[in-house]
């Protein structure tokens, strides 16, 4: 009994002469995306998180006056639910234009890398489009630029590092939110019963 031939092993990846640069000033600003956005992350839910809860206090207090008494409900706790609600969307809007601006950065960065590690030559790059897709451009990028240089993950875990973090503090943040809204209404609630 004869084995089948086996076939014979991919083609090394192309790789670039010793002491091609594997970063470059764009790539790095791509990697630096996710961490500012952590940054202004923590700085919303610092901003916001007194505005919520007191919001949240103004709707308990709303709600056990008009279970109370619904025909003497005080005019001027609406008017201060209006006064409560205005940073926050304020605060709202511009973290969202902010966190847009990072995103044309992050695409507009991405490409300019392509572009930049095509000069330096290496002859596979991961196509800058991936960057719609943040994080995945600079994984991606790290990966295609190890295989062919043998370095080149700093920016990846970078990257990752911060993308986990905001990810992790936004379910921590969210998670307190909530328990702090129930909070206030079961506090409001007990002294009513």
């Amino acid at each position: 009994m004869t084995l089948p031939p086996t076939s014979p092993s991919a083609p090394p990846s192309p790789a670039v002469p010793p002491g091609t640069p594997v970063h470059t000033g764009w790539g790095w600003v791509t990697a630096w995306i996710p961490v500012t956005s952590l940054v202004l992350t923590i700085a919303m839910m610092w901003m916001m998180s007194a505005a919520m809860l007191d919001w949240f206090r103004r709707i308990a207090v709303m709600v056990v006056a008009q279970r109370a008494d619904p025909s003497t409900l005080d005019p001027s706790l609406y008017s201060g639910m209006i006064g409560t609600v205005m940073p926050f969307t304020v605060a709202s809007i511009a973290f969202g234009l902010l966190g847009w601006g990072l995103y044309a950065l992050g695409v507009v960065a991405a490409h300019f890398d392509y572009t930049e590690l095509g000069r330096l030559g290496y002859p596979r790059r991961f196509h800058w489009a991936w960057s719609f897709l943040n994080p995945v451009y600079p994984i991606g990028r790290a990966v295609v630029v190890h295989r062919q240089a043998g370095a080149g993950w700093a920016t990846m875990w970078l990257a990752v590092g911060a993308t986990v973090a905001s990810l992790l503090l936004s379910l921590i943040w969210s998670f307190w939110l909530v328990f702090a809204a129930l909070n206030e209404f079961s506090v409001l609630y007990g002294t009513m019963a």
